[in-house]
């Protein structure tokens, strides 16, 4: 059984629909809690990420963290497999790659930009249930990781 099956498997949905902007803001929430739900998140990883891509380019660091308390909402009364299943719906094909770049940012060390080998599972799952080829996850990856170092440097 794979380890993040009540995630990615889950049968539950949210009462609401979420639009783009909060399916791609929930990757983000369910790759910073999928290892464990008590986990508090610093809101600060959620604008740093969430500022790397133009769906945000509009919005408030106020109006992030009010989407990002909604959603924490969700994932704590309805579960990160509700919350996962609205963001899949809400997420269109032309954002699947910055989704998973989010994860990606979400689950990669901040100090040396490695990603921890129990974060490359989760990665590997969530990879397969959004339908992406290793190839085009191999690119992904490539790019947050080029552009980690270009400001680290």
């Amino acid at each position: 059984m794979p380890k993040y099956d009540n995630i990615f498997n889950a049968e539950e949905y949210t009462e609401e629909p979420l639009n783009e902007a909060e399916g791609l803001a929930s990757i983000v929430l369910i790759a910073a809690l999928a290892d464990n739900l008590q986990e508090l998140v610093a809101p600060d990883l959620f604008l740093d990420i969430l500022a790397d891509f133009d769906l945000y380019a509009e919005y408030s660091d106020e109006d992030l963290l009010s989407m990002v308390d909604r959603l924490t909402a969700i994932a704590t009364d309805q579960g990160l497999g509700a919350l996962f299943n609205a963001a899949d719906e809400a997420i269109p094909d032309d954002l699947v790659p910055d989704a998973y770049a989010a994860a990606i940012l979400t689950k990669m060390d901040p100090d040396t930009g490695e990603i921890p080998a129990n974060a490359q599972v989760f990665l590997k799952e969530l990879q397969a249930v959004m339908d992406i080829d290793d190839d085009e996850a191999a690119e992904v990856a490539a790019e947050v990781k080029k552009g980690f170092e270009s400001v680290e440097t």
